[in-house]
């Protein structure tokens, strides 16, 4: 049986750090408030109607339930594994259960004590909704409380994937979240409530436009002293509008300014600085792999062919990013040898000649809120179209498209999507993203199914030695290239925008999205 004990990072309040997520030591250039409280406002690149906890798979939900959430366990900046709510946790021999101890004194925001029956009540109940987080929980059986601190959580098979995905899965206030259960488990009420134990309380929740943070004066975690005491979200998704908010002085941090004009306009006054940093995030297309004509490999070499990848960095991200070299980002570890993709247009005219010849019209989803995308799915429609490939493109949402995801029929034949792992263990990617068992499950993008990828996956996932596992994973990656089982086009980097008086600024490795509550505020 293995033993893990946890690791507490000085100064470091909350649980859940993030895989690409952005932190930073910062001072709010507005200063203190009237009555001494500091205020820092982020500027959010995306919608949130709802922060329900259960749909944290979703990186703009995850960011916003951070401040006010805490999981049993999460990853620090160098990639450890460290415990959160969890002060230890003992992995059976058979690798089929996990036994936790909760950290002592924890308590919710309304003084009620994190028992193990909240993270029992929190797992069951994302496991019966079978939503967002749920697939971080595919081989959770059921958990057996053995004391207020201390439970064991059972599994249907050995999972080396299942510990670290508990970094998305947020403990919740059972006794609140029964309280106001409705006929809904409580997603109506937790749509706009919280029922954390986080550093932060939620103020206001206006969908899709504001949320505002206070510190929590009796959080029982480590405190970050210097973090400001009001943290504010305005949530705005189209670049420009970030842009002259920022400029206007009424946002002091984005991560939501792409590569160009915007970012040149706002670094222009010397007042700010940008840091780049290299995150496990990629730009993809995915095909329908089950419907026609994406269900011949070589109709996906012929799209994937006719791309031109360098121009895509050179141009739509002027610079700031990388050709892919694989189906996962290059940051990530156990990855094979592969190749920059790049184009060629003769073996894709040949590859698509019979498409061509069919005058079959292809629908191409993008979300126009997001500049890239839309250069992006243009630059693909331009290069079939002088292939003689017809091409329709198609707006859609994020929401929307998830849900279209449970359905064949209704996934599109090609999606331009921004794509990141859920934990940094590779496997967590190839798992959800090209196993049979997530196909209609809202994660497999492609609907992808292939048994020798599975087969692969599967050994590696209950796999403990780590070179061995290592070596399944890039073999299954190896075959997911050949068969042209997506089309990864570049790899991400995150530009985030702060007063130069901000240091620090990191990427912790479990969420994409800012970690507010680790922000130090000096004078």
């Amino acid at each position: 049986m293995r033993t893990f004990r946890t690791k507490r990072a000085v100064g470091l309040g909350l649980a859940a750090l993030a895989l690409g997520t952005v932190t930073a030591c910062a001072a709010d250039p507005s200063g203190p408030g009237a009555d001494g409280d500091t205020t820092l406002t982020f500027g959010v690149d995306g919608t949130v109607p709802n922060i329900d906890p259960v749909l944290a798979d979703n990186s703009t939900v995850d960011q916003s339930v951070v401040p006010m959430y805490e999981s049993l366990v999460d990853y620090d900046p160098d990639g450890t594994l460290a415990g959160r709510l969890a002060s230890s946790w003992k992995v059976a021999d058979d690798a089929t259960s996990v036994t936790f101890t909760l950290r002592s004194g924890a308590l919710f925001h309304d003084g009620s004590p994190v028992t193990a029956e909240d993270v029992k009540f929190t797992l069951d109940r994302a496991k019966a909704l079978g939503l967002g987080v749920a697939q971080y929980l595919t081989e959770y059986v059921s958990s057996e409380v053995t004391g207020d601190n201390e439970l064991t959580v059972r599994l249907a098979h050995p999972s080396t994937l299942f510990v670290g995905g508990l970094a998305k899965v947020y403990i919740l206030n059972s006794k609140l979240v029964q309280k106001n259960a409705g006929s809904d488990q409580g997603q109506a009420w937790l749509a706009s409530h919280e029922a954390g134990s986080g550093p932060y309380t939620l103020k206001t929740f206006k969908p899709n436009q504001q949320i505002i943070y206070v510190k929590d004066a009796d959080y029982t975690g480590t405190k970050n002293p210097d973090a400001p005491d009001t943290i504010v979200y305005r949530l705005i998704p189209e670049d420009a509008p970030q842009k002259e908010e920022m400029l206007a002085g009424n946002i002091d941090v984005s991560d939501g300014l792409e590569a160009g004009p915007d970012l040149d306009a706002v670094l222009a006054d010397g007042s700010k600085k940008a840091v780049e940093l290299a995150k496990p995030q990629g730009i993809y297309i995915f095909f329908n792999t089950q419907r026609a004509p994406f269900n011949d490999p070589k109709v996906r070499e012929g799209i994937r062919l006719a791309y031109d990848y360098q121009a895509h960095v050179k141009t739509i991200l002027s610079g700031h990013g990388e050709v892919a070299t694989g189906v996962v980002p290059a940051v990530m570890a156990c990855r094979p040898d592969v190749q920059p993709f790049a184009q060629d247009l003769t073996k894709a005219k040949e590859l698509l000649s019979g498409l061509a010849k069919s005058g079959t019209e292809l629908h191409l989803a993008y979300q126009p809120i997001f500049s890239e995308m839309s250069d992006a799915a243009t630059a693909l429609q331009s290069s079939l179209r002088d292939l003689g490939v017809k091409v329709k493109l198609v707006t859609t949402d994020y929401p929307t498209y998830i849900e279209d995801l449970k359905s064949i029929d209704k996934t599109p034949d090609m999606t331009v999507v921004w794509d990141n792992p859920p934990t940094p263990d590779v496997g967590s990617l190839l798992s959800t993203r090209y196993t049979t068992k997530y196909v209609e499950k809202g994660t497999n993008f492609g609907q992808y199914s292939n048994p020798a990828v599975d087969a692969l996956v599967d050994k590696a996932i209950g796999t403990a030695d780590d070179t061995e596992r290592c070596d399944l994973y890039k073999q299954a990656q190896q075959k997911l290239v050949d068969d042209s089982a997506s089309m990864p086009i570049a790899d991400e980097v995150t530009t985030v925008i702060t007063p130069k008086n901000v240091t620090g600024v990191e990427l912790y490795p479990a969420h994409v999205g800012y970690m507010p509550q680790t922000y130090r505020m000096s004078n």
